[in-house]
């Protein structure tokens, strides 16, 4: 696939290219208001063609947040379509990872008559999907629900949750989460080897590590939950850590001995980022940046189409929270000291 995808490899290096820089992340952070970040964003290469519909004195939040969320979806379906990359299996995952979403949203909004997924729901995906939005909007209850999915492969896992007296969301998004990462993993075996293989497994494992390391330590820090309520809530597949090192740090009584345990394994290096931080945002921030570093790495020394796809798909979604970030923090009035430890991108 190395040879046949090499526009689609280029294209997605030069779009990493267009990305915004510390200067652009400077300039935004003294900003005060949204029209100001509006005008500026459609001036940079980055945004001028998603953001050309807007006239910034007339943009609001609620406007401007959404349209940056579907840009990162736009781009890896114009990326994956240039050379037919889509009819790979594995490069649907962002697509799944939108269905996933979608279907949680629902279930979120989900009541005893009816349900107010509606007003949520992001209708334009619907042409990319393979379940109807309408059809999940029109549910009223959660055996509804499962008769939208039955057949989708979301069905096998949803459905033994959904049919309890009590719904537990994590569950559901636990489990939905789990068939994700096992869907990716067993595509991106069908279309690549070698080192690109490996490069992508562990890009994979890594992001499951790391989605069980922040959610096991809030369950920690919040409800200094045990081993055996934090792991059935754990996403399962294969991961980088080994069991007995995962059950470690579930076993420990508090976060101070779930960071000593973590300090004794491959992830160590998260402590190092956290060291000049908020404690409030330390975790969530090392987290983050330890993901965007080896996606960022990928991009660079890897030429396999399905990896520059997820990595730039890593990449700009980073991009999108770190001008989320800056939006929110305009309407909180908060300063550039407050903003700037919560950014993630390069200082070049």
């Amino acid at each position: 696939m190395r040879n046949r995808h090499r526009a689609t490899v280029a294209a997605i290096r030069a779009a990493y290219g267009q990305r915004l820089k510390a200067q652009n992340y400077r300039d935004l952070m003294d900003m005060h208001t949204i029209p100001e970040i509006v005008s500026y964003l459609k001036e940079t290469p980055r945004y001028t063609e998603p953001l050309k519909q807007l006239e910034p004195a007339l943009t609001r939040r609620g406007v401007l947040e959404p349209l940056l969320r579907r840009n990162v979806f736009d781009r890896c379906v114009r990326f994956s379509r240039m050379e037919q990359l889509h009819h790979d299996a594995f490069c649907r995952f962002f697509i799944e990872e939108s269905e996933l979403r979608e279907i949680m949203k629902a279930i979120r909004h989900m009541t005893s008559e009816n349900q107010t997924y509606i007003s949520v729901m992001d209708a334009w995906l619907e042409p990319y999907l393979s379940i109807s939005l309408a059809r999940l909007a029109r549910a009223n209850s959660y055996a509804d629900l499962l008769k939208v999915l039955a057949h989708t492969p979301y069905i096998e896992v949803l459905e033994p949750l959904l049919r309890t007296q009590t719904i537990s969301y994590t569950a559901c998004e636990t489990a939905l989460r789990s068939l994700h990462i096992r869907n990716m993993q067993d595509s991106a075996k069908k279309c690549l080897s070698g080192t690109e293989l490996d490069t992508l497994e562990n890009l994979i494992g890594e992001q499951v590590d790391l989605i069980n390391i922040i959610n096991a330590y809030r369950m920690k820090y919040v409800f200094q939950a045990p081993a055996d309520t934090i792991e059935p809530l754990m996403i399962a597949g294969a991961g980088r850590l080994p069991y007995r090192m995962r059950r470690a740090l579930y076993d420990t009584p508090n976060t101070a001995a779930f960071l000593t345990v973590l300090s004794e394994t491959r992830y160590a290096k998260l402590l190092h980022s956290m060291e000049e931080l908020p404690p409030t945002i330390r975790m969530e921030y090392a987290v983050r940046r330890l993901r965007y570093n080896a996606a960022r790495s990928a991009l660079h020394f890897h030429g396999h189409a399905a990896v520059s796809l997820h990595a730039i798909h890593v990449l700009d979604q980073v991009e999108t929270e770190n001008l989320i970030t800056i939006i929110e923090g305009i309407r909180y009035g908060k300063t550039v000291s407050f903003l700037q430890p919560r950014l993630i991108y390069d200082n070049e």
